[in-house]
């Protein structure tokens, strides 16, 4: 759990499902386990990174991330700004039936907030279980924007979250509750308030694109490393003005000043056979 915590989202969900049987595992947990900790011995220098919009020459040195060779020459399309993504998986947890929420803030290039979850309701329906993975979402991002403002550095425009179920998304925008969501509790539907103050912004986002994906399932090799690649920082903002692009084996050429920060501050060994 500590790594999971500390600097190691792309455990998350693998911990989360783990840590249900830890009062009575069977077989399959262990192996389970054996497989993460594989994982998580074999992979110790991966850490999030975060990028400056410029090169600043007293930085220290940190060694640059790789990328995953199907992420090549990718740059991330998003602005230097506060934004979110959510997803959710309907019905994961087999006893209860309640799902699973995952959620990826991001900011400065890599993610600043991550968390799996499962719902405390039972949703009746995919896009019930979207909405309220969203509306948890929406609560972690209103802090985060209180902490930047603190810091000095408030979030004028709405923040962002990406959401890939349409229904969740008109059940965002539709300020009152319809037939269907009702029974759901009130506290939900703050976020219908929040959307009409202007402090988020709902859009949707491919399932394939949505980088909360990898926080409720395992996904397929490529998909997996696509989605870490993004969250850990290891893709260059567009808004730095880097005038350093990777070379054909997928390296950056030696200018590290655009790290921010790196943990930890190891030299990353991707190796993408290595997957939880």
């Amino acid at each position: 759990m500590y790594p999971m915590i500390k600097c190691r989202p792309d455990i998350s969900p693998h911990a989360i499902m783990l840590s249900q049987f830890m009062s009575n595992p069977a077989e399959i947990h262990y192996d389970a386990l054996k497989q993460l900790l594989k994982y998580l011995t074999s992979t110790p220098a991966y850490g999030i990174h975060y990028w400056r919009p410029t090169p600043l020459a007293d930085l220290p040195a940190y060694p640059l991330p790789t990328l995953h060779p199907d992420n090549q020459a990718y740059h991330s399309s998003h602005s230097e700004t506060l934004h979110g993504y959510v997803d959710s998986d309907w019905g994961t947890n087999t006893p209860r039936r309640n799902s699973l929420t995952g959620m990826v803030i991001m900011y400065a290039g890599g993610a600043i907030g991550y968390k799996t979850k499962f719902q405390t309701v039972i949703a009746h329906s995919s896009t019930e279980a979207e909405f309220v993975a969203a509306c948890d979402t929406a609560k972690l991002i209103l802090f985060y924007r209180s902490l930047m403002a603190d810091v000095g550095n408030p979030q004028t425009d709405a923040t962002v979250v990406y959401e890939d179920n349409n229904g969740a998304l008109l059940m965002a925008n539709a300020q009152q509750p319809t037939r269907r969501t009702r029974h759901m509790e009130i506290k939900h539907f703050a976020l219908l308030d929040w959307v009409e103050r202007d402090l988020l912004i709902l859009h949707h986002i491919p399932t394939r694109n949505n980088v909360a994906d990898a926080m409720t399932k395992p996904l397929e090799r490529n998909l997996f490393y696509r989605h870490f690649d993004t969250y850990m920082g290891h893709r260059i903002p567009d808004y730095c003005n880097t005038e350093h692009p990777r070379d054909t084996n997928g390296s950056y050429s030696p200018n590290p000043n655009f790290i921010l920060n790196e943990t930890p501050c190891e030299q990353p060994n991707h190796n993408p056979h290595n997957s939880p």
